[in-house]
């Protein structure tokens, strides 16, 4: 048991030891007044959180839309790994639908070899519709994701690799196998009752977005447990916002680069998914209203301010793995110093593995 002391004696108990912490890297266009400087940005962080001792980097894939510049999560995932020697790296996430699963598995195994079985497959269905118009996919391929998807990735990888039992006539020989057996880590962001309970048939772990209220994700690793049973439960992963600040007002500077960040994401969905992101009153959220219902759940403040609530996240939530988004508040200076800060002081009081 760690008890996260705030200087005056109070704290919070974390009963959960070796949380696995990561850092989850967006690429908005607010982060830098060039594309090259949101990828400097990108890199440097990447670079730090392997020397600071963070256990994962996550990447995040978006077409067409200032909110991430970044179109390939796959891409991105390989130059990382490449510029490491230590850190897992993951996609959260690549957008199913818009690829078909046989290049996703040549594609995984493929980083899975060349990185010694450290990259992680995250899948999600995204759902602007920009993306399927460009790219000449039907909307209805929305509706199956991202599970046909993982199904399809899970039958090709259970297929013998043994060179002396040649495949059959009507199935195609996916190369390279995955150095990691059975297949590379696979992670579904899916909250959906079939989404979760395809996860927790397969033990497949959940990602959680960043913008998803606690209660909701205690709610979906509640009913993934209850589907699961006695089996093995892998980490789900949680992506969350963290501030590591103090100044009075750095939640409304939050709240501002999250407006202008969800502004430039605010494209017409496919029909399938409109109203993805409601109030607590269940009306659909405008992007500003958004921005300030997601600035306000981050955890914003001192070092100790963040361990006492981060412990209480953890305490509520179970989580043992948590990707943090220091790029939200679109700071450069503010976010690396947040990523340090957070690895000198936060993850350390409570339990890092």
């Amino acid at each position: 048991m760690i008890k996260a002391d705030d200087g005056q004696g109070m704290g919070t108990s974390v009963a959960d030891q070796g949380v696995r912490f990561g850092v989850l890297l967006n690429m908005g266009a607010n982060l830098g007044e060039t594309p090259e400087a949101v990828f400097d940005l990108t890199a440097e962080q990447a670079t730090a959180a392997e020397q600071l001792g963070y256990d994962e980097l996550w990447v995040t894939e978006h077409h067409f839309i200032r909110f991430g510049i970044n179109p390939s999560a796959i891409t991105t995932a390989a130059f990382l790994l490449g510029r490491t020697t230590r850190i897992q790296v993951g996609t959260a996430v690549v957008l199913s639908p818009l690829l078909h699963p046989v290049e996703l598995a040549e594609r995984a195994a493929l980083l899975d070899q060349f990185s010694g079985g450290r990259f992680a497959l995250g899948l999600g269905r995204g759902g602007y519709r920009r993306d399927y118009d460009v790219l000449g996919v039907d909307f209805t391929r929305w509706d199956d994701e991202p599970l046909a998807s993982a199904q399809a990735l899970l039958d090709i990888w259970a297929r013998p690799t043994d060179d002396a039992v040649p495949p059959a006539d009507d199935v195609v020989d996916v190369q390279p196998p995955p150095l990691t057996h059975p297949h590379p880590e696979l992670l579904l962001a899916t909250s959906s009752a079939p989404g979760v309970e395809f996860a927790a048939r397969n033990g497949i772990a959940l990602q959680h977005y960043f913008a998803t209220p606690v209660g909701a994700r205690v709610t979906a690793e509640n009913r993934y447990g209850e589907l699961r049973g006695k089996g093995s439960a892998p980490a789900h992963l949680h992506t969350l916002i963290v501030v590591v600040d103090s100044a009075p007002d750095r939640r409304d500077d939050l709240a501002n680069a999250l407006r202008e960040s969800f502004r430039a994401g605010d494209h017409p969905h496919v029909p399938q998914s409109s109203n993805r992101h409601l109030l607590p009153d269940g009306r659909p959220a405008s992007p500003d209203a958004m921005a300030r219902m997601v600035a306000d759940q981050a955890i914003v403040g001192s070092p100790a301010h963040v361990v006492d609530e981060l412990g209480q996240f953890i305490e509520t939530t179970r989580a043992s793995r948590i990707a943090v988004y220091f790029e939200s508040i679109a700071d450069k200076k503010l976010t690396l110093r947040s990523l340090e800060d957070f690895a000198s002081v936060v993850a350390p009081a409570l339990g890092a593995g």
